[in-house]
């Protein structure tokens, strides 16, 4: 069963396409974890649960070619644990530029508390060979504008592949498994 959130992603990017695709626009799939990240370890793309989880930020993908899709999932984003986010492709050619969206709740704000989440996305229609992506971080109450978080060349000609983005251990806030935080301050976006 899919959740809801994968299917909110599916409409959106029907949405997009209604009028018609332009080059840029990716069809795409989208999962966002609760807190603590996803309880199933292959929606990280990782073969089985991670001993090592809190101890690296890791962007992991797969290549499924028969089905030209390519699934790219970041493990263990440490964002404040209050907060909406969001995932997004644009394709221009062989770039894949993926967007991570970080934003306060309309209602709450922030808790100023850190906890671990995870973050995926299929792209569809990808060809086989070497494709160009860059990963940027928004976080929109923090910075101007999104920052690059790596960018590189994944040659599709391999099936799977990870690239250790943040080796720096987490702290508690990664231990924590989609428990309810109580705000502590709330904190207004800017």
């Amino acid at each position: 069963m899919m959740s809801s959130r994968v299917w909110t992603a599916f409409a959106i990017a029907g949405a997009l396409c209604a009028g018609g695709c332009s080059s840029a626009a990716a069809i795409q799939e989208a999962r966002i974890s609760e807190q603590g990240g996803f309880r199933n370890p292959e929606h990280r793309l990782a073969a089985a649960e991670d001993a090592g989880y809190c101890s690296a930020e890791v962007l992991r993908w797969h290549y499924d070619e028969p089905a030209a899709t390519l699934r790219l999932a970041d493990a263990r984003l440490m964002l404040d644990c209050c907060g909406k986010r969001a995932i997004h492709v644009e394709r221009i050619d062989s770039l894949y530029e993926i967007t991570e969206r970080d934003e306060p709740d309309s209602a709450g704000g922030r808790c100023l508390e850190q906890c671990a989440f995870d973050l995926s996305v299929g792209v569809h229609d990808v060809p086989r060979g070497e494709v160009y992506v860059k990963l940027l971080r928004d976080v929109v109450d923090q910075q101007g504008s999104p920052s690059v978080v790596w960018s590189g060349t994944l040659d599709l000609g391999e099936t799977a592949g990870a690239i250790v983005l943040d080796s720096t251990p987490a702290d508690a806030g990664c231990q924590a498994r989609s428990s309810s935080r109580r705000r502590n301050t709330t904190v207004a976006a800017r």
